[in-house]
């Protein structure tokens, strides 16, 4: 585009040359007609001025032929010097007439030339007007064009720009989305890492109970006197007493859903807790999915409006939804 327009300009400046080059041509041809005119006007002031005295001088010519032939008869030989110098006048006024005469006959072709002249010139005079109107219309469509040109040109650079500014900030966004996927990976680990750190918690708990309640098995059960009589001899092992009657009925509970543990039963608790680690991983993989179709929502939206959110909004809404999974905290296996 600014080839184009160097080379308008050029053309332009070429077209504005010739239009002053011609119009200082029709000015000296103008200031020459001028002159001609007035020296036509000139010869035909002298030629006025010459025809009456040609007339005089050839009436007196025929005045004097007829005085000559009057006088002939009477005094011809003392006149003749006389009628020699008037006729030797005559001839000259004659000859100096015809000169005239054919000098105004040049003067005439060449202002007929000079009419031709002129008109050729007012012809050209014409077309060179219809060419530069032709020109002026050629320069304004030009300039339009240009204007367009230049109006295009900005509205480029302006969608450039703002291309430019939705980059820049889908590049931020991107960024800020890694780190929050980065956050939530880490915080994935760290509940898998705690998850398995309670499995293992609650495995050993179950061997321990399974310890105790095989050694409890193992001991003599103690008789009814026995009792009596460690209650009547120690009155201060009453609450010791209360203490383990209260550790062996809640051993008691947790005996009624572990009674059937064999090896099978360990492994299908192996299995159940492979079940569990998958579903907590597809948990989180959809939680993940959510995130990024409400992100995605979201830079819609704002691309639509043209609105700018900010980055705290989004965290405070993940923040939010994610909530109820950063507190758990499991005791033990699911019942089986």
């Amino acid at each position: 585009m600014e080839m184009d327009a160097k080379e308008e300009d050029m053309k332009l400046k070429e077209m504005r040359e010739k239009m002053e080059e011609l119009e200082h041509s029709l000015t000296q041809q103008r200031d020459r007609n001028y002159k001609l005119n007035d020296w036509l006007d000139v010869a035909e002031d002298d030629l006025a001025i010459l025809r009456p005295e040609n007339i005089l001088l050839r009436k007196q010519v025929k005045a004097l032929e007829k005085s000559s032939s009057e006088v002939q008869l009477v005094e011809a030989e003392p006149r003749r010097s006389l009628l020699d110098e008037e006729l030797d006048a005559q001839r000259w006024s004659e000859n100096k007439i015809q000169k005239l005469e054919k000098e105004s006959a040049i003067m005439k072709e060449q202002n007929k030339k000079l009419l031709v002249e002129l008109e050729t010139l007012q012809q050209e005079r014409e077309q060179d007007k219809i060419s530069l109107e032709k020109n002026r219309v050629s320069l304004l469509s030009m300039k339009r064009r240009l204007e367009e040109a230049e109006l295009g040109l900005q509205n480029r650079d302006d969608d450039i720009h703002k291309k430019n500014l939705q980059l820049k900030y889908s590049e931020e966004l991107n960024k800020e989305n890694f780190n929050i996927i980065e956050c939530l990976r880490q915080m994935n680990q760290e509940l898998g890492e705690q998850l398995e750190d309670r499995r293992d918690t609650a495995s050993f708990t179950i061997v321990n109970d399974l310890m105790e309640k095989k050694e409890e098995a193992l001991r003599p059960p103690l008789s009814f006197a026995e009792e009596l009589q460690l209650l009547a001899f120690s009155p201060e092992v009453k609450p010791s007493i209360t203490a383990s009657a209260d550790l062996r009925h809640e051993e008691f509970e947790a005996e009624e859903p572990l009674k059937p543990l064999s090896l099978p039963e360990d492994r299908q608790t192996k299995r159940w807790a492979r079940t569990f680690e998958t579903a907590f991983q597809r948990a989180g993989l959809f939680l993940l999915f959510i995130f990024f179709l409400t992100v995605l929502g979201f830079v819609a939206s704002g691309s639509l409006t043209g609105n700018v959110f900010s980055i705290n909004t989004l965290w405070s809404g993940t923040r939010l939804m994610l909530q109820p999974y950063y507190s758990v905290h499991y005791g033990a296996l699911p019942p089986i």
